[in-house]
């Protein structure tokens, strides 16, 4: 890390300087956002204040890395941050000047920036209770930390076509979605892994091309090394639309991709020194089992020690909620908080003395399934968003709650303000996603929806795309909706089974 890291401080003044360029108008917003992007950081909408986006390198944020997401905020008044489906924390609302310094602060505490936008491998993404979970095959962490850090070494040593996703999953709730990532990595019983590649989400999303089946753990950098460099010789950089490494599915076909991959993992093995060395990660805290286990609590695998689920709605968390988080946590041994893929905030390692102080700090989030829906932070602040999907969603859930729909009776609901699906809404129950739709030729803010997607191992689906729905007809679709589950006295998934018709019917009134 430490030859990493002078590295990209080396980095920094050249960023620096192309920041002032785009302040002065001296370069576009097109151009700073190719170069920016690079960094983690873009302009947000209006092109006055900017997003910085820290990687939590698998979702995890100890409490030395939260408080330096506060000093950092106090320091520079920032007040505002989103929990992305990446597991990553955005600051948002940063003043050009802020930039570098935070970024230097970061990288003195191993929080890297660069590469968490651009054409550059992303955040290593990991299952959130990797570890702790009593049902997973094994803990997949060190695997995905390994995996994560030799992609930071390589972060500014290639130039990919576009971004590129890597993810681990513990178990069939798969809810980094690893068979749909550019490389998934999913745990199997026996200690080994199948490998999928050239999948994704947005535009043509695509399941992933299985290249591996039940590998030894200690291979996964060859796995990784080779998708990096197949996706350099075949990927497309002169067209950024299909430079994702799905559409290698299309220029190869699936079993070209198959025997080209082991091809190339067979020479890594030969002339690379790449094998993985892991060692167990072992907590050593002890607690009481709970008598009762309260809503929103989840039982870890290690004796008498929980997990505390946490949704701050709509993605967002501000300065105050990280400090009253981190006032509750930073005596409490071994705590420390994991992001998911779906905005949700896990408070893990804990007794049951420090379960029932950290669920009197976390009423404020959502009360229902429904309300952990998940949205990008929208066109609001992203300069490249159609709709404003966040403010979408807080709308609709201010909406509904004076309904009191009891849990079940809605969906969690996905929501991407465009095609860039950073709301990962193809694998909603309900997902949305940012579109126009013309009524007598005049343009009206609209949402394409998608039905019955799911990132579940054994029903993995993209969600089936239904129709178009009116911004302003969003809140009634979905109070008409709970309404009719909530008299037949149902929950959403029973309903539309058994209520085809009435399903449709509601379809056919809105979309």
């Amino acid at each position: 890390m430490n030859t990493l890291r002078e590295e990209l401080l080396q980095e920094l003044p050249e960023f620096e300087r192309k920041t002032k360029q785009f302040i002065q108008k001296e370069i576009s917003m097109k151009e700073y956002k190719g170069y920016s992007g690079g960094f983690g950081s873009y302009a947000q909408r209006g092109g006055e204040a900017f997003m910085l986006r820290l990687r939590m390198n698998q979702g995890r944020i100890t409490k030395e890395k939260l408080k330096f997401i506060i000093d950092q905020c106090q320091e520079h008044g920032i007040v505002r941050t989103h929990c992305t489906t990446c597991q990553t924390v955005q600051l948002h609302d940063v003043r050009p000047e802020a930039l570098t310094p935070i970024m230097k602060e970061a990288l003195e505490r191993d929080i890297v920036t660069r590469g968490g936008g651009g054409d550059y491998p992303r955040n290593v993404m990991c299952s959130v209770l990797s570890g702790l979970d009593p049902e997973e095959a094994f803990d997949v962490y060190p695997y995905a930390k390994a995996a994560g850090e030799y992609l930071l070494s390589i972060v500014n040593k290639y130039s990919l076509p576009r971004k590129l996703k890597v993810a681990f999953s513990n178990s069939k709730a798969n809810e980094v979605h690893a068979n749909f990532r550019d490389l998934g990595f999913i745990a199997n019983e026996d200690h080994t892994f199948d490998v999928y590649c050239c999948g994704g989400l947005g535009n043509n999303p695509m399941m992933g091309v299985k290249v591996g089946d039940h590998i030894d753990p200690k291979d996964i950098l060859y796995y990784i090394n080779t998708m990096v460099l197949m996706f350099m010789e075949h990927g497309d950089y002169q067209n950024r639309a299909k430079a994702r490494s799905r559409y290698l599915q299309m220029s190869l076909g699936k079993d070209r991709i198959v025997e080209e991959f082991h091809e190339k993992v067979e020479l890594a093995k030969k002339y690379l020194d790449h094998d993985v060395h892991v060692e167990d990660v072992v907590i050593q805290k002890e607690g009481k089992e709970l008598d009762v286990i309260p809503d929103r609590v989840i039982k870890q695998k290690q004796s008498g020690l929980y997990a505390v689920k946490y949704h701050p709605l709509c993605g967002n968390m501000s300065l105050d909620k990280w400090k009253e988080l981190y006032d509750v946590v930073q005596d409490m041994d071994e705590v420390e908080l994991r992001l998911t893929p779906q905005e949700d905030i896990y408070i893990v390692n804990l007794n049951g003395n420090e379960v029932q102080k950290v669920l009197e700090h976390t009423q404020d989030g959502a009360h229902t399934t429904f309300e952990t829906s998940v949205s990008c932070i929208g066109a609001s602040t992203c300069q490249v968003g159609l709709r404003d999907s966040n403010n979408v969603l807080k709308s609709l859930i201010e909406a509904l709650r004076p309904y009191e729909f009891k849990e079940g009776v809605l969906p969690r609901v996905y929501i991407s303000g465009c095609p860039s699906s950073c709301g990962t809404n193809q694998i909603g129950t309900i997902g949305l996603q940012g579109f126009t739709k013309l009524v007598d030729k005049k343009p009206y803010s609209a949402f394409k929806m998608s039905v019955n997607g799911s990132s579940d191992l054994e029903d993995t689906q993209f969600g089936k795309e239904v129709g178009l729905i009116l911004e302003s007809d969003i809140n009634d679709f979905f109070i008409e909706l709970g309404t009719l589950v909530s008299n037949a006295n149902a929950t959403f998934e029973n309903w539309q089974k058994e209520n085809a018709d009435q399903w449709q019917a509601l379809l056919d009134k809105y979309l």
